[in-house]
């Protein structure tokens, strides 16, 4: 596919907070339809990235670009491709279900009721109940209600997980999964609940607390980086095969891209493949700490 045709284009990003370097020379196109999850731990350049996109922040050196347009000049028709769900979103609590719904279609000409009722619907709440009376869980749906009905061409969904149980975030996921199928809308999602996103993304970028970004799909990801188990203590820096090292409670744990082979044979130890799910292979890359 073209680069002209990318939802998203960053070229070359640099962006820092003083002398704290967040990003450098970063590059990362975004192709319609994809799923694309945006992971790392609290504080790491997330929330940055999210803003630079939507022209909150002007980069300091690169250029992002979505549609073809610069993040911080874009026009008003390609604001109305984008829907955002910001981390702590912003409600009007004064108003009812139905008001809330009212008040937002008269912005979006492409808007779509019926995916806010089905989402409504699917809670024990009243279309007249004011929103202050709704849980943090309920009101979550609302706003998401509200996102997919201005049936948009690019989602941003910046910590949806925020302040959700376990069953509202599945309803989430679940609902969301549902709406794109079959269609060549495009997801870019942050979040600190890894389980939820295996099933959802297709490619993934795990930002860490250097300025390297990692990208991958997510097959490969699980596929290729693994965790082994020495009996004795290892170096990280005795391979340039190891990705990161831990002892903890007399266990001596190896992650790596690494076939455990050419691990072993380099190494000269053996090794043993401890199983992961994929938020313990997300937590071997960046660390626990």
């Amino acid at each position: 596919m073209s680069h002209s045709s990318a939802v998203i284009s960053i070229e070359n990003l640099s962006h820092s907070y003083g002398e704290k370097k967040i990003y450098q020379d970063l590059n990362l196109t975004i192709e319609p339809g994809t799923k694309f999850g945006l992971l790392g731990k609290n504080g790491v350049g997330k929330s940055t990235l999210i803003n630079l996109l939507m022209g909150y922040l002007k980069p300091q050196q690169g250029e992002c670009l979505i549609f073809g347009e610069p993040a911080h000049y874009l026009t008003a028709d390609t604001r109305a491709r984008i829907a955002l769900l910001y981390e702590g979103f912003i409600s009007y609590d004064s108003m009812s279900v139905e008001q809330i719904e009212q008040f937002f279609s008269s912005f979006y000409p492409r808007w779509q009721k019926r995916y806010f009722n089905e989402l409504v619907a699917l809670m024990d709440i009243s279309m007249q109940q004011p929103l202050s009376s709704l849980s943090f869980g309920q009101k979550s749906q609302v706003v998401l209600g509200l996102l997919l009905a201005q049936d948009a061409d690019l989602l941003i969904l910046d910590d949806y997980s925020m302040g959700l149980d376990a069953g509202y975030r599945r309803l989430f996921v679940d609902y969301l999964s549902d709406y794109l199928e079959g269609t060549d809308k495009t997801v870019l999602i942050t979040t600190h609940v890894m389980s939820d996103l295996e099933s959802l993304v297709d490619q993934i970028a795990i930002v860490d607390r250097s300025t390297d970004v990692y990208q991958s799909s997510m097959q490969s990801f699980n596929q290729q980086f693994a965790c082994y188990q020495a009996a004795n203590e290892v170096k990280a820096q005795s391979s340039a095969k190891i990705h990161r090292v831990e002892h903890y409670r007399n266990q001596h744990l190896v992650y790596s891209f690494a076939p455990i082979e050419e691990l072993q044979q380099e190494l000269g130890i053996n090794l043993q493949p401890v199983e992961m799910n994929f938020e313990q292979r997300f937590l071997g890359y960046v660390g626990k700490y």
